[in-house]
């Protein structure tokens, strides 16, 4: 049981997130995806992949390797707080760039700025609680996606089925490997889930 936590975690983590909403954009949703050319996607793509993957990994590895973090699975609460605020700049800078690219349809926009608030609320949490960043990350992306399918009308049923039943097989790992309470895990679900939501919905894009 403990094996499969395992893998969960490593496989479903906040790091591959907005990777994961690209994709879903550019590459799934119906009408994204035959709107915008798949160049422009596949670009997006490998940008999300440097910015919001690659980079933050590595910036966290230099921190391990530094001594400024104990472990590269960030266990102690105040481990945590400066590797999520790199991530959190490198997220921003993901957002400023596709921001600024004219005619992206505005829920993808509010998706990704609800993500990255979400990200910093957590952070804030972070300092005086071990908020779930794993469930937090898992949920963003299922408000995202479940916010962007609402608004355009376009039916994913199976892929919200999947991210929901996702939130719960990440927030069950966290509780076997005992990474985190039981308020922990749903306070990362809840905060990371309704915060992309409402941006998306309510088109709060800056």
């Amino acid at each position: 049981m403990k094996h499969a936590a395992k893998v969960i975690s490593l496989v479903i983590n906040p790091f591959i997130m907005p990777l994961l909403g690209i994709i879903f954009v550019f590459k799934v949703h119906a009408i994204y995806r035959v709107v915008y050319p798949t160049d422009f996607g596949n670009l997006l793509i490998l940008l999300a992949s440097i910015l919001t993957l690659i980079f933050p990994f590595i910036s966290i590895y230099v921190l391990y390797r530094s001594g400024l973090i104990a472990d590269l699975s960030l266990s102690n609460r105040k481990d945590r707080i400066l590797p999520s605020v790199i991530t959190a700049a490198y997220y921003s800078g993901f957002y400023y760039f596709i921001h600024r690219i004219n005619g992206l349809d505005s829920p993808i926009l509010a998706g990704f700025l609800g993500g990255c608030i979400a990200l910093f609320i957590s952070i804030i949490i972070t300092t005086k609680w071990k908020i779930s960043l794993h469930t937090q990350g898992i949920s963003s992306l299922a408000g995202m996606v479940i916010g962007v399918t609402q608004i355009t009308f376009v039916s994913h049923n199976w892929l919200n089925i999947g991210l929901l039943v996702a939130i719960g097989l990440v927030g069950t790992s966290r509780l076997i490997l005992h990474k985190h309470t039981v308020l922990q895990v749903y306070a990362g679900a809840v905060l990371g889930f309704v915060v992309p939501y409402l941006f998306v919905i309510n088109d709060w894009a800056v």
